[in-house]
């Protein structure tokens, strides 16, 4: 048997914790682990590299999930003997058939038992690895038949195959990336429709409100709120789109002139004098400034909104250096969230709180994750229900650093 230093497998999920995790339980195997953290990454992987024994897929992935990335995969005849591995927390009965006929040898449920992933995993790396020698022997009896025309034409066939793929893969991965310049289209055109209904609907009141009755009044009203509601989702998606195609303009950003130029815009329009708002000495970043403050409004204004109603709000702002990445943080000690409902946390119109309570448009994290993965980091978060949220995100510090040192505003 081969050595297992040299057994190559590719771990893929959206989550770095998955990853983690994965990693953690099979270490001491000694596999040798790719990772890749959505489909499109991992088909990227499979087009360089063919020599995977094993690839174990969250299913439940943005943009392109486990299954269709699966049929991809499988689509190309030097992938299509590399067993999948599919983990999921949805129902498997109602998705096994979907999951087999993509392509899967199996499932782990998660939050995974350690001892199945490994037996699992090593009885799959085992197949794989006679599967590979089986298939270097059949090359082997076909170069002592000769067969050299045979041969030849089939590696031509192969390789316009294996051409004719990889455009086709590259088309859909510019089809995916058009998705943000079409949202973006549509959501400018809607806006002067909205803006003309809003505008018209204020010009009736103002000059003929005295003669309606109050049902037609509370009526107009309600169409102002939606409107008002219709503008500001068409507006975040605008803002969403965006981030997407702007130019990363990166220079040294001085992260604590934007944290205290955050809070104070924010102080101009709410009131937070009875927030008790601690603020550490931040590092220096490579990185566009515009976009990180961006990332700053979304994560205290968030804070401040969710624990608006304690008696006595408390908001720390931090960052601490982690192997060569610098972590924000925001904490409050707000409302918090059910840590269940955190695969929605960063999805597009996704609210964990009903908007009678809070309100929002639910695009403002998902635009956080956009700029922060853009400037090749991550971002998460942990809460307890009714005891408050920390939000993290981290990126590549600059060259010169700054201790670190608390501060109270």
């Amino acid at each position: 048997m081969e050595e297992k230093a040299e057994v190559k497998i590719l771990l893929v999920d959206d989550r770095e914790e998955n990853i983690l995790a994965l990693e953690t339980i099979l270490e001491t195997e000694g596999y040798k682990f790719v990772k890749a953290r959505s489909g499109r990454e991992a088909l990227k992987c499979l087009l360089d590299d063919h020599d995977f024994y094993l690839i174990i897929m969250d299913v439940i992935m943005p943009g392109m999930n486990g299954f269709e990335t699966a049929e991809l995969i499988y689509s190309r005849e030097k992938l299509k003997n590399i067993p999948i591995i599919f983990l999921t927390a949805i129902d498997i009965e109602e998705n096994m058939y979907k999951g087999y006929k993509a392509g899967a040898v199996d499932y782990i449920n998660k939050p995974f038992v350690p001892e199945l992933l490994r037996a699992k995993v090593g009885a799959f790396v085992e197949l794989s690895i006679k599967n590979k020698k089986l298939l270097s022997q059949e090359e082997k009896l076909r170069t002592i038949n000769k067969n050299l025309e045979r041969e030849i034409a089939e590696r031509k066939a192969s390789e316009e195959k294996v051409r004719q793929l990889n455009k086709h893969l590259e088309e859909k991965l510019e089809e995916l990336q058009s998705l943000d310049a079409f949202a973006y289209s549509v959501s400018h055109d809607l806006m002067s429709p909205v803006n003309n209904i809003s505008g018209l609907t204020s010009l009736l009141m103002k000059r003929y409100g005295d003669q309606f009755d109050g049902n037609v009044s509370k009526v107009l009203n309600l169409v102002m709120d939606s409107t008002q509601k219709m503008s500001e989702m068409i507006r975040s998606m605008l803002l969403f789109s965006r981030q997407a195609n702007a130019e990363l303009i990166k220079t040294e950003v001085d992260m604590n002139k934007i944290v205290h130029a955050v809070i104070d815009d924010i102080g101009t329009y709410k009131t937070i004098d009875h927030f008790r708002i601690k603020i550490d000495k931040l590092p220096l970043i490579e990185g566009d400034s515009n976009m990180l403050k961006q990332v700053w409004v979304n994560f205290i204004s968030n804070a401040i909104k969710y624990s608006q109603k304690e008696e006595q709000p408390v908001i720390e702002v931090g960052a601490s250096e982690e192997n060569e990445d610098v972590v924000f943080y925001v904490k409050d000690n707000g409302a918090g969230f059910d840590m269940k409902n955190y695969d929605k946390l960063f999805g597009v119109f996704q609210r964990l709180h009903s908007a009678k309570d809070f309100e929002g448009t639910g695009v403002g994290l998902a635009i956080v994750k956009r700029i922060v993965e853009r400037h090749g980091g991550k971002v998460w978060a942990e809460s307890v229900l009714g005891k408050g949220s920390t939000f993290f995100f981290s990126l590549k510090p600059a060259h010169r650093r700054i201790p670190v040192k608390s501060l109270v505003k």
